[in-house]
């Protein structure tokens, strides 16, 4: 018999190798990949020390297994949204090895899972991050760098992996706007602050070519960006007075000052690059709460 499987079905360890192997060969990022994988270890925990199951094949465990580990989940204080996760990750484990032929049964569809907790997401009081930052230093070519990178996301709610590989001629100034270029076209109203900072900094850039030029401890980076990490070390520094604000969470709060100002979903949808009503709906939330004062 091979180590890997036996003739009443897989072995734990190569159906967590196997699935890995799959969602690689799919294009999921490595730290997805090893959520999958953290996620099914806790499951493997539990059918070794709950369940009692030592050389565990996946073709032992039946339904009542799984709602057991359902329970158990339950038991350990777990969030509903964290259970619901974990669940679905099993679920999906084996749904795979159905589609495989390495079960006959596909158990993980009739697993039930709690249904989503959808939460509000947090927001910041963007006038007075926008005061801030519009306040801080702009003499060195990082300083006016970091500024008008901060100043653009406040002000466009636009994503850090859109913002860190923006070139110069994917964003057109005109009195009282920008657009963005490219896949994700749009035009935002913004200040004239932010339009001249922009100007400056295009100035600065004219021979790097991207518009946020990347530094080391020495400088200038010649023809590269800031990476979404190094922008998202910016926030961390410039604005820790504030607490842990990230820019996801200016998003968030440029979606609710835009409905303060009366601003309709579409318009709102517009600005941010969204096509679709779908690709809109984690910002639900976030109307909602504005629109019953929550």
């Amino acid at each position: 018999m091979a180590e890997s499987q036996s003739k009443r079905g897989p072995s734990f360890a190569y159906a967590l190798r196997s699935f890995s192997g799959y969602l690689r060969g799919s294009g999921k990022a490595e730290h997805t990949v090893a959520n999958y994988q953290s996620d099914l270890r806790v499951f493997e925990r539990f059918v070794h020390e709950k369940l009692a199951k030592k050389r565990l094949l996946v073709s032992d465990l039946n339904l009542s297994d799984l709602r057991k580990y359902s329970e158990y989940l339950r038991s350990q204080g777990f969030h509903d949204n964290t259970r619901r996760r974990r669940l679905l990750t099993v679920r999906r484990l084996f749904q795979y090895l159905t589609k495989r032929g390495k079960l006959d049964l596909d158990l993980g569809r009739r697993l039930p899972a709690p249904h989503k907790v959808e939460k509000v997401p947090r927001v910041v009081d963007l006038v007075g991050l926008l005061n801030k930052i519009s306040a801080l230093p702009s003499d060195t070519a990082l300083q006016s760098r970091n500024r008008t990178l901060l100043w653009l996301i406040c002000e466009t709610g636009c994503l850090v992996s859109e913002a860190s590989a923006l070139r110069l001629g994917q964003v057109l100034m005109g009195p009282g706007s920008i657009e963005f270029l490219g896949k994700g076209a749009r035009q935002i109203p913004v200040s004239k602050g932010l339009l001249e900072a922009l100007q400056e900094l295009g100035k600065r850039n004219r021979d790097s070519g991207f518009l946020f030029q990347g530094f080391n401890r020495y400088g200038p980076i010649g023809n590269t960006s800031i990476t979404p990490r190094g922008i998202e070390l910016v926030f961390k520094k410039l604005l820790s007075e504030f607490g842990k604000i990230t820019p996801r969470m200016v998003r968030h709060s440029v979606v609710v000052h835009w409905a303060q100002q009366g601003e309709t979903q579409e318009t709102i949808q517009a600005r941010l690059g969204l096509k679709t009503d779908y690709a809109f709906r984690s910002y639900a939330p976030l109307l909602r709460a504005h629109q019953t004062g929550d």
